[in-house]
């Protein structure tokens, strides 16, 4: 199954983002990440802004065991979700299922209707138009975001991470979406077998 995460925080984001986005990929070996965004605060009252983006994973888990597993991050990252006020107040990570596909189908994005969601596939179209990503990084309020340990930074673009349990390697790839996505399915065809 193909799920849509959305991924956001506004303590410390550009560190919490990265790790999280580390542990994404730690636990299921690839991730596609589209371009992780500077957004306004949605539904709470606070100064500190947000990095948003949508990372794609693949995994057999059921939707519930997977939103456990998010959960016990989101913990990990020091968000208390016996909170009952936690909705309403700023956030180290807050990660959450938007849909779930059995094969890729890309356009459901286009049902997303979250601002801090639409933020980054807004980020993604318009680098996709734009010649220079740092055009587009200034237009569209895209950060930057590195990876725990490594050098390897993500954000203004569409990229993958890959994670190499053999050898600890991370690679992060950024290119096109339309080339991204036929890498990711081609990836999550081979990991169920289907190769």
């Amino acid at each position: 199954m193909i799920f849509y995460l959305s991924l956001g925080s506004n303590l410390a984001p550009e560190k919490n983002i990265g790790l999280a986005l580390y542990e994404l990929c730690e636990r299921y070996q690839t991730a596609l990440v589209l371009p992780i965004v500077h957004t306004e605060p949605c539904a709470i009252h606070s100064t500190n802004g947000f990095l948003n983006s949508i990372a794609l994973i693949a995994s057999n888990e059921s939707t519930s065991e997977l939103k456990n597993w998010l959960n016990q991050l989101e913990c990990a990252h020091g968000r208390d979700r016996t909170d009952p006020n936690r909705s309403a107040k700023d956030r180290t990570l807050d990660i959450d299922i938007l849909a779930q596909q059995p094969t890729l189908d890309f356009s459901i994005t286009e049902t997303f209707s979250e601002p801090y969601v639409q933020a980054s596939i807004v980020a993604l179209h318009a680098a996709a138009s734009n010649a220079s990503s740092n055009s587009a990084s200034k237009q569209h309020n895209t950060a930057a975001v590195t990876l725990p340990g490594t050098q390897n930074t993500l954000g203004n673009r569409a990229a993958t991470i890959d994670f190499d349990h053999a050898s600890g390697n991370i690679l992060v790839r950024e290119d096109r979406i339309d080339t991204l996505l036929q890498r990711f399915e081609s990836t999550f065809t081979r990991q169920q077998g289907f190769a």
